[in-house]
């Protein structure tokens, strides 16, 4: 866990006391964007440590389970899906495989082309930490928001974002 900060209200009157220019409406969007990322990750990363799992392990378990039978991927196409450098791709797939959370076919050479595969252990361990981390998340959220809030922020993030990421088809 991060140690406490403080509350984005608290920061931003601060600012907005000292360095009036520095608080705009883009500026205050983005302090609450990054403060509620920060509370998010805290609060998934406890639920996923509870399973013996670091964020990255956690990351490739459900990008494996998110993809159709077998779920399987090879890691070129893993690593743009996740957030973390090939380095520490190999180091995550070792300990999954190691723990028989994956597999690893055979015979191939070249690493980046060895399709890595969830077992039915892995399937099972991603389906119950993702549904610890969506039930943790829904009560976050749903102590601030209605449902025609969430709603509407989650329309209005998507409509940003498809202007800020890239396509990638």
């Amino acid at each position: 866990m991060t140690e406490p900060r403080y509350p984005a209200d608290k920061l931003l009157g601060i600012r907005k006391k000292h360095w009036p220019e520095s608080v705009t409406a883009v500026g205050e969007l983005m302090v609450r964007v990054y403060r509620l990322n920060s509370l998010m990750r805290d609060g998934v990363a406890q639920q996923i440590a509870a399973h013996d799992l670091s964020f990255m392990e956690f990351e490739v378990l459900i990008t494996l389970r998110g993809v159709a039978p077998p779920y399987e991927m090879i890691p070129t196409e893993l690593y743009p899906a996740i957030l973390i450098s090939s380095g520490g791709l190999t180091k995550v797939l070792n300990s999954l495989q190691e723990r028989g959370f994956i597999t690893r076919a055979e015979g191939a050479e070249d690493k980046r082309s060895k399709p890595v595969r969830l077992t039915a252990k892995g399937r099972t361990l991603a389906e119950r930490v993702m549904a610890d981390v969506l039930e943790h998340g829904d009560t976050m959220v749903r102590g601030g928001l209605s449902d025609a809030d969430i709603e509407r922020a989650t329309r209005l993030l998507h409509k940003l974002l498809t202007t800020l990421e890239p396509a990638n088809d």
